[in-house]
């Protein structure tokens, strides 16, 4: 797993609801995690960036961890939002065409 985070300032609230966000995402979707990144606006709004393979997983996570958004905002004041991107696949050369 390989996350680059970009946050500023962030209180210890906002570190254990990140890490509460992280830990439930890896346990549901470990590959997403490969090439995550975190960063946080100056709202304190925390965005996690991670990749998915296809954009009906995405909607899938993003559904769920929308639920899991909420409660930590409701219990901690921290909003931790996940923005999914569909993981780019390497297209196979094709074989050049013979006359």
């Amino acid at each position: 797993m390989s996350i680059q985070v970009s946050i500023d300032e962030a209180s210890p609230r906002s570190i254990n609801a990140l890490a509460r966000f992280l830990k439930e995402l890896e346990a549901e979707y470990p590959d997403a995690l490969r090439n995550a990144d975190v960063i946080a606006d100056p709202g304190g709004i925390i965005y996690v960036g991670a990749e998915f393979d296809t954009d009906a997983e995405n909607l899938e996570a993003g559904d769920e961890m929308a639920r899991l958004s909420t409660q930590l905002q409701e219990e901690t004041g921290v909003l931790v939002v996940l923005s999914p991107r569909t993981r780019e696949r390497k297209s196979k050369p094709h074989a050049e065409s013979r006359e």
